[in-house]
């Protein structure tokens, strides 16, 4: 998600900025979900009927991309990116990394270190040039070099070609799952052709993309900041997944403008929060979501540097104790909130039954461990939060709760992205009242909770035994693997290096007529890629 200096405790200006884009590109996700996601009631898919051939899809999202150039896009905003640069593998909807520009792929030996990758033969660019190995490797050198938030996934890689239709990737440390973030969900993976490498300040919205995607973006018919549209590609390779000869995303901030642009006929598919799923349901929308955003607090002063008190795994053990989530949930986020005392959702990667109940409301349990770690008359808790997207609301609840046990909090509220990013890194606050995209933990590790991960872990929190689950889940064999992610999450738990409060989805709205809507704990944001039009 950032590019760090792994040898420093501070942002380096690169990592700065490249932080900076992380929390904003989690906080464009957040805005589409927060305020809270998806009602209780939100599914995974739609009911579908028989698919057949589309016109036009009208797709809305409330943020306009800053630019269309996949070798530096923002998560928030792969979906702009996605229909016209044909990646290297495809994400699956159920979360299974499936053959796109490659048709075959494998890990060489053991420790995750090597992949080996075959290209489709005969599948060009739509300037009609071939898709080849080089031109594979160029755009993922691009990638890398480029600055985009993701492009530290590569960092550590060497990239051969070994054929006209082979290549291997080869990392100095390991990586389990580099398949999925060269998938369709992570820009580095979608590949730009050689003439478009050839003119990178030209990857923008005035100009055409320069893709091999079953689409081309066509800036004749496009305003930026208001409607993108792309027409189907005639050189791609599978016309069995161009399911519309034109699809169009629009811009649209305000979900009930949205939703009545849909009961018209307008719009087809909406990418909102939930406070429009009322008048969704009643216009006859369906809705799909999974709660994905996770809010609470991070306890980030684990050794007590700036708070002694933190440093003592009972005090933050008591903190967890003394929440009502419940409560908390149901008062600012109604049935859209699933109350959590985990970093990963249900059915997710590391996701422990043995954790869910882990840390019950319990404030006299709380009160207890305060005494036994020499804190029976309490202490003060400073907590940052942000005027955005309720992280404040969300911390005054929490100090509501925390004062009932003798943690008296005060709360520093900032009203920028950029004063919220400097102050979770200069160690002025101990714990912040937060929120972010919850992902496999092997990305939760980069992003969130090993050292490396400054803007979530501004005081550089390590633990040998944390650092030695991650270290051998990150070489492990799949079915390993998950064991060892099970760990390092009971670990997080345990060590009440967080405090959950609860998740909040992202919502896609749904018009009759249209299939292919779904999420799932492996691929919980919807691909335009997969809608169809339906009978």
């Amino acid at each position: 998600m950032h590019l760090f200096d792994s040898t420093s405790r501070r942002l380096t200006p690169r990592a700065h900025r490249a932080g900076l884009v992380a929390v904003c590109a989690a906080l464009s996700l957040t805005l589409a979900a927060c305020g809270g996601g998806k009602g209780g009631a939100a599914a995974g898919a739609q009911n579908t009927g028989k698919a057949v051939p589309g016109d036009t899809l009208t797709v809305a999202e409330q943020q306009a991309p800053p630019g269309l150039n996949p070798g530096t896009a923002d998560l928030g905003f792969v979906d702009f990116t996605m229909l016209s640069y044909e990646s290297l593998f495809y994400l699956s909807p159920e979360g299974k990394v499936e053959p796109a520009l490659a048709k075959s792929w494998k890990y060489v030996g053991t420790g995750n270190t090597e992949l080996s990758v075959t290209l489709r033969d005969g599948v060009k660019f739509a300037d009609g040039t071939a898709v080849t190995a080089d031109a594979v490797k160029a755009s993922l050198e691009y990638a890398k070099k480029a600055q985009g938030n993701q492009a530290h996934y590569l960092t550590d890689a060497t990239i051969t070609a070994t054929g006209p239709l082979t290549l291997t990737i080869k990392l100095a440390k390991p990586n389990p799952i580099l398949p999925t973030l060269l998938t369709q969900s992570y820009g580095i993976g979608q590949i730009i052709s050689p003439k478009g490498l050839a003119s990178t300040s030209s990857l923008t919205p005035t100009k055409t993309s320069q893709g091999a995607g079953p689409y081309i973006y066509q800036p004749s018919d496009s305003v930026a900041a208001d409607h993108y549209t792309y027409t189907a590609n005639p050189n791609y390779y599978d016309k069995s997944k161009q399911h519309y000869k034109k699809i169009v995303i629009r811009i649209v901030q305000n979900g009930q403008t949205a939703v009545n642009a849909m009961k018209t006929g307008q719009i087809d598919v909406y990418k909102g929060d939930y406070t429009s799923a009322a008048s969704a349901k009643s216009a006859g929308m369906s809705t799909v979501g999974l709660p994905v955003i996770l809010q609470g607090l991070s306890l980030i002063d684990r050794a007590g540097e700036v708070s002694k008190p933190l440093g003592d795994v009972r005090v933050r053990q008591a903190i967890n104790y003394a929440i009502d989530r419940d409560t908390v949930t149901k008062a600012l986020l109604g049935s859209a909130g699933t109350p959590t005392t985990q970093t990963v959702i249900k059915g997710g990667d590391g996701y422990s039954e043995e954790m869910a109940d882990y840390y019950p409301y319990d404030p006299a349990k709380a009160k207890e461990l305060l005494k036994a770690a020499g804190y029976a008359d309490g202490f003060e808790l400073p907590i940052l939060a942000a005027t955005f997207v309720g992280f404040d609301t969300m911390a005054q609840a929490i100090a509501g709760q925390l004062e009932k046990v003798g943690i008296k909090v005060k709360v520093t509220a900032v009203t920028s992205i950029t004063s919220f990013v400097e102050n979770q890194t200069n160690k002025k606050y101990p714990a912040v009242s937060g929120g972010f995209t919850e992902e496999p933990m092997y990305l939760e590790g980069l992003d969130l909770f090993m050292p490396g991960s400054k803007v979530f872990n501004g005081f550089g929190s390590s633990s040998p035994e944390l650092t030695k689950l991650f270290d051998q889940a990150a070489a492990a064999a799949p079915a390993e693997r998950a064991e060892l992610d099970k760990q390092m999450q009971e670990y997080l738990v345990k060590n009440a290096w967080f405090a959950p409060v609860a998740f909040t989805p992202v919502n896609y709205y749904v018009r009759p007529g249209i299939g292919g809507v779904k999420v799932s704990a492996g691929a919980p944001f919807a691909s335009p890629l997969a809608f169809y039009a339906t009978k």
